[in-house]
């Protein structure tokens, strides 16, 4: 064990080392390191699902830890603090990782730990600055309780057919609308020309839009696809 803080650099580099299925634990457990600044009582309140939860107690047990995370000192990750820019690029760098092959029934799996790291990570406003002001519709293929939207009716017109082509069940797969602001929105991400908007929803307020209405929509492909 080392009390020696991971470099920026040298954890990007041991983190794209690790497997995949095992970076957003990974971002996790830096997550609890860094909210526990602020007590116990301020990590309760965060309201934690049962996944981090599991992740908070295996960090008690360095044995356990570096058994399920093969070459990562839980020490060393301890004394490491990273700027909040840092903890951001390593945020927005896994979340396109994660969404670069976007299906719902993908991204469901994920959607705890994701919602969990939004409010252990603070992120910066200027990542919703391109939003518009005041109220605005937001637009999404997939369940209620997704965190990936759009502001573009064609973007969610191509997700709605490309989730139907893979088979997904149609209540896996509506065609949904919402109004929003930018203080509902965690962060927006242009990546691949999406017009993403990633957001914790308030479900009574989305509405389902009617396959005989969307049906016609001009459908917009991403870039990169």
């Amino acid at each position: 064990m080392s009390t020696k803080p991971y470099e920026f650099k040298e954890w990007m580099e041991l983190l794209s080392s690790t497997p995949y299925e095992k970076h957003l634990d990974l971002l996790l457990a830096q997550g609890i390191i860094k909210a526990s600044d602020n007590g116990e009582d301020h990590i309760r309140k965060l309201d934690l699902t049962g996944d981090t939860i599991i992740i908070s107690r295996l960090m008690g047990n360095h044995k356990s830890f570096a058994e399920a995370f093969e070459g990562i000192d839980i020490e060393r990750l301890f004394y490491t603090y990273f700027s909040d820019q840092e903890y951001e690029t390593m945020m927005l760098q896994e979340w396109v990782n994660n969404t670069s092959d976007k299906t719902e029934l993908k991204l469901h799996k994920f959607q705890s730990k994701w919602k969990d790291l939004f409010k252990l990570f603070p992120i910066s406003n200027d990542l919703k600055k391109d939003l518009p002001n005041g109220r605005f519709t937001v637009y999404r293929a997939g369940t209620p309780e997704g965190i990936s939207w759009t502001t573009s009716t064609g973007i969610a017109s191509w997700f709605y057919k490309k989730n139907k082509l893979l088979q997904s069940e149609p209540k896996y797969n509506r065609f949904l609308s919402l109004i929003v602001t930018k203080e509902d929105v965690v962060f927006y991400n242009d990546h691949n020309s999406e017009n993403e908007v990633i957001l914790v929803p308030n479900e009574n307020k989305i509405k389902i839009i009617p396959y005989k209405e969307h049906k016609d929509f001009e459908e917009i492909i991403p870039d990169k696809v």
